[in-house]
């Protein structure tokens, strides 16, 4: 037995008897890192917070190889004036040749009412509650892959938002309605069509936790959209539907999602399709070992619906270890269902303020 195969057994028990060890720990919360930025000046007119985010692999096969990676380098800028908010944030180890922009968000927001919000620039698009998580907050080292897949990520349009229900109800529920152009990032529509989305989320004590749910759908007419790991130039009708739910409680938290979307197909494609229906999901278990350190289990599947043979579902163990409240260290171990053993470590060393 080869000493990569030794380690990822080893690995694999290790992660075996550490949850065993968690089952008996005491209760406790763990903390959420990058919740706040340092203020500058007096008031909230201008808040700055950063994440910085340093990678290690180890036993990737058949693709990348090992090594380091700056997985995110960001900056903040964001705050609060006569009512109007506004975020600024930029990625520099997003920008490449081909995507010289840096930028992530750019958006001002006003209250029209109270309790209902106007939202206008380049954001997140409301779709999805792992796709809107922020990411130093994000339970494992990546998104789902049916996340990263079928949300229509950040885009610019405009979104009005609102709480549904009195502040002093132990229920709470929201709803969010937006266009949008149909395109990510700062590219411009593709055609004289905008993507319509909509999400309505809802939040209620029940016994000793708290149970959030959510569900979104989207509607766009495209013109050689891109959508990742299903579609690379899509023109046609968009049809994007998703559920999620999740339920936490001071030791333990499980979640779930499930994700479709029909793509009616206008135009030649090669290989010819006339239509796809890609769908994908992803469960979650979690149990806080203390208020610092955090292990976690996921199994995901996405299916895009293309010519060949559908991907593995995946299998994902996680330890978070919450050093402070701006320090993060992250462990994950990635494989397929088909062959647990034969999977590869992601670390990360994780700055978020």
């Amino acid at each position: 037995m080869s000493f990569a195969a030794v380690l990822r057994h080893s690995a694999l028990g290790f992660a075996v008897l550490l949850v065993g060890l968690c089952a008996g720990a005491l209760p406790a919360v763990a903390q959420s890192p990058g919740e706040a930025g340092g203020t500058v000046g007096a008031g909230d007119a201008l808040r700055v917070g950063g994440l910085v985010q340093a990678d290690a692999y180890l036993g990737r096969t058949g693709g990348p190889n090992d090594g380091f990676r700056a997985r995110s380098a960001r900056l903040r800028l964001g705050g609060q004036a006569e009512g109007l908010s506004y975020v600024v944030q930029t990625d520099f180890t997003s920008s490449s040749d081909t995507s010289p922009s840096a930028l992530l968000d750019a958006y001002v927001q006003l209250p029209l009412a109270n309790r209902v919000r106007l939202r206008g620039g380049l954001f997140k698009t409301p779709y999805s509650a792992e796709f809107l998580t922020p990411r130093p907050r994000i339970r494992f080292a990546e998104r789902a892959r049916v996340v990263n897949a079928l949300a229509p990520n950040r885009q610019a349009g405009v979104q009005l938002s609102g709480d549904m229900t009195a502040e002093a109800r132990d229920a709470q529920v929201t709803a969010a309605l937006g266009a949008f152009n149909g395109t990510r990032g700062l590219s411009t529509n593709d055609n004289d069509h905008l993507l319509y989305l909509g999400r309505l989320t809802g939040a209620v004590p029940l016994g000793p936790g708290t149970l959030d749910v959510g569900a979104s759908g989207g509607y766009s007419i495209d013109d050689q959209a891109t959508i990742p790991n299903t579609a690379s130039s899509f023109t046609g009708t968009r049809l994007l539907v998703q559920a999620d739910a999740q339920y936490e409680t001071e030791r333990w938290l499980v979640a779930g999602a499930l994700h479709a979307a029909d793509l009616e197909h206008d135009g030649p494609t090669v290989p010819e399709t006339k239509a796809q229906s890609p769908v994908g999901y992803y469960a979650t278990a979690g149990l806080n070992v203390d208020d610092r350190h955090q292990v976690l289990a996921r199994l995901e599947g996405y299916d895009p619906d293309t010519l060949g043979p559908t991907p593995d579902d995946q299998f994902v163990l996680g330890y978070n270890y919450d050093a402070s409240s701006v320090l993060r260290v992250v462990v994950n171990y990635k494989a397929s269902t088909e062959d647990v053993a034969d999977g590869f470590f992601t670390g990360r060393l994780q700055v978020a303020f």
